[in-house]
Order: structure tokens, then sequence, then C-alpha cells
């Protein structure tokens, strides 16, 4: 019990010090609305009703009914309510509103709730838990550097609950001389497992070159800990210092798949390396399906054109899903003709799995420069009223209803004209988003049926605003 109470204590008798040198940011207002996050995300209220019910759940909801429309915000990504929930913060006792809204505007990335973060790590003592994790994400992701004496305490102290996650604050909003203090840390020999692998990732992100020889010894000792030096691999490449592309070069022929894994995310901090190119070239065709995945979508970042042919083969040969689905992924990303090509002849083949073809229209109109369209349309034109590909249809209707496009309004009206409720349902989807005037017969004939499934007709009188008769 004492090995608990100790560090506490201790803590607790140092608040006075830390207050000292810590440096409160000055309370501030939300930061100005961005106008087109705000349209964006009221393009998906359900009707022109939702706005006011949003604002009442503000002032006059439960917790949990703040706390679900808290979750729908930070989905949407949706600003528009940043001032009312500022308020709500002051003023709640709400912990489970209060990490909401910490989540909230970390999404937001708007420093208004500096103040209440900083206050907060420097005595955590009397929150929950989860809020106070909430806090370190949050100064986190707003780059609260006046966090940093409160975050390094925790550190110092070996604060069971939160020293990971002090740690990794300190990996995001430290510069130069947190480096240094990490490199003296890194000497440490009584460090458990857990936090020299969490040690090694912070080193890598602060660029901690300080500690680059040490982690490279880390990485040559093959008694050391696997994931110790899984993260020293990644670490290393991290830090951008090409002294790491011979190291992780000759660790790239390790037997042990994860090492292979994880050489590949240092590695691919190099995209302009030949050698860094080659090594995932070869990492797309290795026998671990986790070096392979790693090395996709590491090609995807790396805008690693001459890895289309490989990822072309895989896609079509690979016996793990999750890998062609990856290829898929990388395919649209790099958005060339083989690629597309490819991506197109499985929205035709009617020999393709679903899977195949629903991932192809998925990443082809995430492009948003009308590759295979058409013939995504023609597609789902045919589908939707076989009840024998009900399933694709699903997930083709799913993707549509994500874009405002006019030559997906006959779509639309063949989704609402369907006897199945979920194939209507997301015939809705469409229209909400594209607003197709030619389509708004379709929704108003729904909307009068009597006889229509009672959430798609509820759904379609809120759209065009007309009373339950």
């Amino acid at each position: 019990m004492k090995k608990y109470i100790l560090p506490a204590m201790l803590l607790f008798c140092m608040l006075p010090l830390i207050a000292q040198t810590a440096t409160i940011p000055s309370s501030k207002r939300p930061k100005s609305m961005d106008k087109t996050k705000a349209e964006a995300a009221a393009a998906k209220d359900e009707n022109a009703e939702t706005d006011g019910k949003n604002r009442d759940t503000i002032k006059f909801g439960m917790a949990s009914e703040i706390g679900d429309l808290l979750d729908n915000l930070v989905k949407n990504d949706d600003p528009r309510y940043s001032e009312e929930i500022y308020d709500l913060f002051q003023e709640t006792k709400s912990s489970a509103i209060k990490e909401k809204v910490l989540v909230y505007f970390q999404k937001l990335e708007d420093p208004c709730l500096e103040d209440y973060a900083v206050e907060l790590l420097i005595d955590p003592y009397d929150e929950q838990t989860s809020v106070v994790k909430a806090a370190f994400s949050y100064v986190s992701a707003v780059k609260t550097k006046e966090a940093i004496p409160a975050v390094k305490t925790m550190i110092e102290q070996e604060n069971e609950v939160f020293f990971n996650d002090a740690l990794s604050t300190l990996g995001e909003i430290g510069g130069p001389e947190e480096a240094m203090y990490l490199a003296e840390y890194l000497e440490r020999d009584d460090l458990d497992i857990p936090r020299r692998q969490n040690l090694m990732r912070v080193c890598g992100k602060l660029h901690a070159v300080e500690t680059w020889g040490r982690l490279v010894d880390i990485i040559d000792n093959e008694d050391e800990n696997t994931f110790v030096r899984m993260y020293a691999c990644e670490a290393i490449g991290l830090m951008e210092d090409e002294r790491s592309i011979p190291v992780l070069e000759r660790t790239f022929s390790a037997t042990d798949p994860n090492l292979r894994q994880y050489v590949i995310k240092g590695i691919k901090n190099f995209p302009s390396s030949l050698v860094a190119q080659n090594i995932i070239l070869q990492g797309i065709r290795d026998d671990h399906w986790k070096v392979r995945q790693e090395s996709i979508r590491s090609a995807k970042e790396m805008k690693l054109y001459a890895s289309v042919p490989y990822l072309v083969h895989r896609a079509k040969n690979d016996p793990e899903k999750v890998i062609k689905d990856e290829c898929f992924t990388a395919l649209g990303e790099l958005n060339v003709k083989e690629g597309n090509d490819f991506l197109i002849s499985q929205v035709l083949d009617k020999k393709a799995s679903d899977n195949n073809v629903s991932k192809a229209v998925e990443v082809l109109l995430k492009q948003e420069k009308g590759n295979g369209t058409k013939e995504i349309v023609e597609l789902a034109s045919s589908i939707a009223a076989d009840d024998k590909k009900k399933t694709l249809r699903y997930a083709v209707g799913k993707e549509l209803a994500k874009y405002n496009n006019a030559s997906f309004a006959d779509v639309c009206i063949k989704y609402l004209a369907s006897k199945d409720a979920t194939t209507v349902s997301l015939g809705l989807d469409m229209y909400k988003t594209g607003k197709y005037s030619s389509c708004e017969a379709s929704v108003k004939a729904i909307a009068l049926d009597k006889k229509a499934n009672a959430g798609n007709r509820s759904r379609a009188q809120k759209m065009l605003g007309i009373e339950d008769q």
C-alpha cells in the first residue's frame, strides 16, 4: 500500500512549488468560428429545426443528452455551438460533461480551455481520472507549453495512473530542453518495459537526436526486449536523421516480423531515399501480413508511385482481406491511371466480390475528381431493385450519400422507390446530402404514405417540414 501512497504524498507536498514554476494561461473565449466547417456541419442537419433543438439541449438538457450531442458535434467537426458549450463548461459540475467538452475543443484545436487544463494537471487528484486524461489529450492537441512543468512533475514522480499520459504529452508539446531531459531519463535502469516502450516513441516525436546513439545500441542488442527494440526503430526514423537509414536497413533482415514492421514505420520518414523506397517495396511482398500492411500504408503516405504495380497485384491476389482493403485505399489516394483503371475494372466486374466493388466505389468517390463516377452510377442504378445484390446496394448507397453530386439524383429516386426500408432510408440520406430537386416528389410521396415505414415516413416529413396527418 505504501508503494502507491508515497508518490501521491510527495506530489501533494510539491504542488505549491509546481504552481510557482507553472504559468497558467490567461482565460479566453473560443476562437472565431470556422465558417466553412459550420456550413458543412449545417448541411448534415436533419431539418431546419435541428439547430434550435441543439441549442436547447445545451441550455436545458440532461448530462446524458448533452453528452450524446457533444459526441455528434465532435463526429461532424461542428463549431457552431462553441460559445454556448464554453459557457456550459464554466458552470457544469458534471465530470462527464467536462470530459466531453475537452474532447470537443480538442477536435476544434481551440485553446479556450488551456487555463482550466493546466490548473487541473497541476493538481489532478480531486477530479475523475477520465477528465484528467482528456486534459492531457487536450493540451497535446493545442500545444500548451505552459503545461510542461506539471507534466514533467508527473513523470518524475512516476505517477502510476498518469505516467504514460504525461510522457506522451511531453512528446507532443516539448522542445529541445525536454529532449535533453529525456536523454538523461533514458539512462535510468529501473524503468519497466511499458514505460521504456513509451519513452522510445517520445524520443522520436521530440526529435531527441541526443538519444540517437543510445537507441541504436538498443536496436542492435538482440537480448533487449523486442517491443522496446521495435519502438526504438520507429523513434530513430521519426528523428529524420539520415544516419538511421543504414541502421534500419540492416535491421529489416530480422526474422521477427514485428521488428520488420517497425523498421517500415521508421524508414518511411525518408521518402526521397532510394534505400527506403526499396525497403517499402520489399515490405509489400513480405510473408507476414503486418509487414505488408505497414508497407502499403507507408507507400501511400510517401506518395511512392513505383508501388502501384505491387499494390494492384496484391489487391488481386493477397489472401488477406485487410491487405486487399489497404491496397484499394492506397491506390485511391495515389490516384494514377494504372491504379484507377484497376479500381474501375472492379466496379464493372460482375464476378468481383461485393467487398472489392464497394471498396473501389468508396476510394474512387473520395478522389472527388470524377474517376469512375459514370460506372458507379450505372452500377448503383442496376442494383437498386436487385435483392440478390442487397448487401452491395446498401454499401454503395452509403457511399453515394456522403457526396452532393447531381449525377446521383436518378439513383436517389430509384432507392426512394424501393420496397425495402433500408434502401429507402439510404435514398433519404442521399436526398439530405444533395437536396436534389428532382427527388422532392419521391420524398413527399413517402412523407404522405401511411403504409410507409414509420421511421422513413417521419424522416421524410421532417425533411420537407410536413406535419403528420
